[in-house]
């Protein structure tokens, strides 16, 4: 039911401390050597897929740079039943406030499916666990050994709807410190001295993070329908009522009336295994969209041959990305999309919030009404739109680029030792 996760080598820290200023790089180091040869294991739900996936494909390799034992497991859903993925769900969207029905038997099917987590991972070693999410979250109530365990939340728990939330605060006495992506995300029921506040980061080594011009990135996509002409909006976040993809669509409709050749896309490749409910909230935006011209909706990886290619030709071909999330702990699209110069309108999430300074670097929407307007003013306007995408860049190479974010991690091992 637990697998364990290879990642790329990254041969030397050189590599990625060139991104850091000259007295962090020496930092980096100093820090990792206070824990070179410890065994840190990270524990998620899926090796595919999500934010979560994302961080760790790149956090584990350059830990190991570094010289630290750095380890990653992923539950693997082909052996878990499918209904335990649809409980986390709604372990998910309770966290976040929505009234979800949990019976004593859906609990008890949860925890026992934990237990085998538990069963497994007794094998393997480690100095430090770092649990990620609900999914595994009641695995440490089996487990005998009482190393540091860390768990990072990644759900808006700061109004979650009580009967699930109580299930979920009795396990988190398993853990020495509870890590969320912003300060709006924490719970006032868990004591202060547990929690910690880590935000997310891109990886400026990854494919995904490349930089090219955009004509080039519009040749790339004329096969899957998209006009190299033209202007282009794009939403790069998987099928989710958090992410808000029919509030776009509606705004869209009302900027097809002055910009009628403009074109959208929403792209939201199912790739993780843990996320049952994209399949429904996909179908809602496919009606949404109906006779809407120009629209283009990707959900099935078909013929696209490497998502994350795919993800980053969108973002430089794009105009405009948007970022439309009532809920999002942090949301790495919104960066990548900075980190490529290109002017983003976040919805009112917290975390799309903590990356945007409104009217400076990009641009927050509170409804469809004014996603529209903004829309409307920076298509009309490519001074501007230049000029924010310029500042974007500036704003995630200073705050959200990964070694930032492992020095971090690095310092919160050494205080669990």
């Amino acid at each position: 039911m637990i697998k364990r996760v290879n990642v790329r080598i990254i041969e030397s820290p050189k590599e990625f401390t060139k991104f850091l200023r000259a007295e962090d790089r020496k930092k980096i180091i100093s820090l990792a050597k206070k824990i070179e040869g410890k065994r840190i294991v990270h524990l998620n739900a899926t090796a595919e897929g999500g934010g979560v996936a994302e961080i760790l494909k790149s956090v584990i390799p350059y830990l190991r740079s570094l010289g630290i034992q750095a380890e990653w497991y992923a539950l693997d859903s082909s052996k878990i039943p499918k209904r335990f993925f649809v409980l986390a769900d709604k372990i998910r969207y309770a966290s976040q406030g929505m009234e979800m029905s949990m019976s004593k038997d859906d609990w008890d099917f949860y925890k026992k499916v934990n237990r085998s987590f538990a069963d497994e991972f007794r094998r393997v070693y480690y100095d430090v666990l770092v649990v990620h999410d609900w999914q595994p979250i009641f695995m440490t109530d089996y487990l005998e050994n009482k190393k540091p365990r860390i768990l990072f939340y990644h759900a808006d728990t700061s109004t979650p709807y009580g009967p699930v939330w109580k299930e979920i605060v009795r396990v988190m006495e398993n853990y020495r410190y509870i890590l969320f992506n912003n300060k709006d995300f924490t719970n006032n029921s868990l004591p202060k001295k547990k929690v910690k506040l880590f935000h997310g980061a891109i990886d400026p080594l990854l494919l995904k993070q490349k930089i090219v011009p955009k004509k080039e990135a519009r040749c790339y996509l004329q096969p899957f329908g998209i006009s190299p002409d033209g202007l282009l909006i794009v939403q790069v976040s998987r099928f989710d009522v958090w992410k808000n993809p029919l509030g776009v669509i509606d705004a869209f409709k009302a900027v097809q009336k002055k910009h009628p050749k403009t074109q959208l896309v929403l792209a939201g490749i199912e790739e993780a295994t843990d996320n049952p409910a994209a399949e429904g909230a996909f179908k809602e935006v496919e009606t949404a969209a109906k006779g809407v011209p120009n629209v283009h909706l990707f959900f099935r990886k078909g013929n696209i041959q490497s998502i994350e290619e795919f993800t980053m030709m969108l973002q430089n071909a794009a105009d405009i990305v948007i970022q439309n999330s009532i809920r999002e702990g942090f949301g790495l699209t919104v960066s990548e999309a900075m980190w490529k110069a290109k002017p983003v309108i976040g919805g009112p999430a917290s975390g799309v919030r903590l990356q945007i300074r409104d009217g400076k670097d990009g641009l927050i929407a509170k409804s469809s009404r004014e996603l529209a307007n903004h829309i409307m003013f920076l298509l009309s306007h490519p001074k501007e739109r230049k000029e924010m995408g310029k500042k974007a860049k500036e704003t995630v190479r200073k705050k959200f680029l990964t070694p930032s974010l492992v020095c971090d991690h690095i310092k919160l091992y050494q205080k669990v030792l």
